[in-house]
């Protein structure tokens, strides 16, 4: 006797997927904030390296980002830094403008 093959029923859409992808951009840039928050209180200087944002950072310039979303990656740090600044009292200079951990 033969047995049928079960048709695969198709994803009628993506939301699920795009949910998920949400939920990780979102969950990175979480990350982000209270990583360069720390990072500007525990060093002060922007200009040196930290491992914890400099692998968010990697995450924010991949590929793998880039799948996830067309928000550019550059644009988020830029606007990520400046909120944690604002927020630190630290308005927009030197601390929210420049780049942490340039890989």
């Amino acid at each position: 006797m033969i047995k049928k093959k079960k048709k695969v029923k198709p994803i009628a859409d993506n939301a699920g997927c795009e949910e998920l992808a949400n939920a990780i951009i979102l969950q990175a840039c979480k990350d982000y904030k209270s990583a360069y928050r720390r990072y500007l209180r525990r060093y002060g200087n922007p200009d040196r390296l930290d491992p914890d944002l400099a692998e968010l950072e990697h995450f924010f310039r991949s590929d793998w980002y880039k799948t996830l979303t067309d928000v550019d990656g550059e644009y988020l740090m830029k606007r990520m830094r400046e909120e944690v600044a604002m927020s630190l009292g630290a308005g927009k200079g030197k601390l929210a403008s420049s780049k942490t951990a340039a890989i």
